[in-house]
């Protein structure tokens, strides 16, 4: 065989295996993911995961998988996961991290009597606390929060501050923060859906 075929059967192999892998990741969403982080979900307290990172997809199903951590939204996670293998879940991340977080219908009431406050010492506490020293692209196994639900995050912070779920840094972070804190934060990410994430279409 000669090398020019043999480059051009490896070049045709190197291009099908990424297209195939998004074709099982966008089949896993629709079967498996859809129906809560989905559009049609948009009441529940579950996450948006479009434009999410890759690597923090794969790590939190591989938890939810061996039960480190549990699914205390619907309860469905580790049923979930523990029927993906290592090769769906990062199909299913690859596929998610292409998506665009935009594509969500979600609604902010930004004409709220308060927003604006809340927004601006949200950003300011978002700041003091340096929270995009893990949430941003350079750390990959931190979730991107920048336009996502209020309802999560406020279920998220709370977990974190009762202890509900762990992670390294999160309760030494929280423990000087107030009620009001938490409120401007989430009011400040979820309003960046506007400001920067989605722009102002959405």
């Amino acid at each position: 065989m000669s090398k020019s075929i043999i480059l051009l059967t490896v070049s045709c192999l190197l291009w099908v295996a990424p297209a195939r892998a998004e074709q099982v990741g966008a089949q896993i969403y629709d079967n498996q993911c859809k129906s809560c982080h989905g559009s049609e979900g948009l009441a529940l307290d579950t996450p948006i995961l479009h434009g999410q990172e890759p690597a923090y997809i794969v790590k939190s199903l591989q938890e939810f998988k061996k039960e480190i951590r549990k699914d205390q939204i619907m309860g469905s996670m580790n049923t979930i996961a523990a029927s993906l293998s290592l090769d769906d879940m990062k199909a299913v991340a690859h596929f998610l991290a292409g998506q665009d977080s935009c594509d969500i219908e979600l609604e902010i009431d930004y004409g709220r009597e308060g927003f604006r406050n809340e927004f601006s010492k949200g950003r300011q506490k978002y700041a003091e606390s340096n929270c995009s020293h893990c949430h941003s692209s350079f750390h990959h196994y931190a979730p991107r929060i920048i336009g996502q639900k209020p309802g999560f995050l406020t279920r998220a912070l709370e977990q974190f501050r009762t202890g509900e779920r762990v992670a390294p840094m999160m309760p030494n972070l929280l423990r000087s923060w107030t009620d009001d804190d938490y409120q401007n934060v989430v009011s400040y990410l979820s309003g960046m859906r506007l400001m920067r994430a989605c722009g102002s279409g959405h």
